[in-house]
């Protein structure tokens, strides 16, 4: 057990073990056939896109201004009240 991805891939890589990682970390292992997938079954969806968690205490205005940017790049829908950017010169 380690808390490191790189040294978890590495670690499968030499045989140590079994690594949980991105696929992106372990594609080239996989694909040269130094790693093989385990387990897929256990593994029955894939998230895509980008994810953040909102503090409890509630969302800061600048990660609501950052969600909303990304949101309008990908071209999603913003979200209610879209925040005005704030340094954007007059």
């Amino acid at each position: 057990m380690v808390n490191d991805t790189d040294l978890a891939v590495r670690a499968a890589v030499d045989g140590l073990g079994i690594a949980y990682t991105i696929e992106a970390l372990a594609d080239p292992f996989l694909r040269s056939g130094q790693l093989v997938r385990v387990l897929e079954d256990w593994s029955p969806f894939s998230l895509t896109g980008y994810f953040s968690i909102i503090p409890a205490t509630g969302e800061p205005v600048v990660l609501r201004a950052l969600i909303d940017m990304l949101r309008a790049i990908r071209g999603s829908a913003p979200a209610k009240g879209l925040l005005e950017i704030p340094f954007a010169a007059d």
